[in-house]
């Protein structure tokens, strides 16, 4: 989210993606990662994480596998990569300006 005072993200933790039929579908685990324009981060959503983990018997290899991709995000994060690289934000902002503007 580009803002006045800076770049925020919300970033949600999700299965993989599949197309059926139907529509593209993906399971959203709740945990979110959230990320101000200070750079500040905050993991969000993790009561209700707990509560569907135990309604829908998420298994312990699923929950460590998504704790450690939380671990990886934020490395992302603080790291400068992939979406969170301000050079790949000005791209995307870029190309966007220039569909707003056609």
């Amino acid at each position: 989210m580009i803002r006045n005072n800076g770049i925020s993200y919300y970033c949600n933790m999700a299965s993989p993606y599949y197309l059926d039929e139907e529509a593209l579908k993906y399971i959203d685990y709740d945990l979110d990662v959230k990320v101000f324009t200070d750079g500040e981060k905050r993991l969000l959503d993790v009561e209700e994480y707990e509560r569907h983990k135990r309604k829908m018997k998420y298994s312990d290899d699923l929950d460590y596998i998504l704790k450690e991709h939380v671990k990886i995000l934020v490395d992302w994060i603080n790291n400068g990569r992939g979406p969170f690289s301000e050079a790949y934000v000005n791209i995307w902002y870029k190309r966007y300006i220039e569909l707003k503007n056609r």
